[in-house]
């Protein structure tokens, strides 16, 4: 059980294990009158494979193009949270978001560091379409729930 005000983390990407791990964070922080951080990660890390940035003739124009997504992606990650935010002020939960580009598991990990998260709920996988076939949990999941310095609820 969390004490009043303890800082509760949901990593969120709008797949339907965060959207579950949100409505457990919403419950907890109403029986315990927590706060809930809600972070959504933009995942940089596919956009240039490592070493071929070497090979691209016009890296001036893909940088900026990479830059130009990202800033997109965030700001509609920004929208969307913000939303979902609010509902949650509405509903009598103390609640805010973030939004940080990087290393999915590096991000969630820095900032539970960082804002001193009391735990971090999450989806334990980045989608359900393949659910039956799945032997384990998530890569992201995996790592934030060994090398967390707090306690983590996977939710499946």
């Amino acid at each position: 059980m969390l004490d009043n005000n303890s800082r509760i983390l949901v990593p969120f990407d709008a797949t339907e294990l965060s959207i579950r791990a949100l409505a457990e964070a919403k419950e907890v922080a109403l029986e315990s009158s927590s706060v809930i951080t809600v972070l959504y990660v933009v995942d940089d890390t596919c956009l240039s494979p490592p070493g071929i940035k070497d090979y691209i003739m016009q890296i001036k124009d893909f940088d900026s193009s990479k830059q130009n997504y990202l800033n997109v992606l965030s700001r509609g990650a920004e929208l969307m949270i913000d939303k979902k935010v609010k509902e949650m002020n509405q509903q009598g939960i103390n609640a805010k978001f973030s939004v940080k580009i990087g290393n999915p598991a590096d991000e969630i990990l820095a900032f539970a560091r960082d804002e001193r998260a009391d735990l971090i709920i999450m989806g334990s996988s980045g989608s359900l379409k393949k659910l039956n076939e799945r032997k384990g949990i998530g890569s992201v999941s995996r790592w934030v729930s060994d090398m967390a310095e707090c306690p983590v609820t996977l939710i499946r």
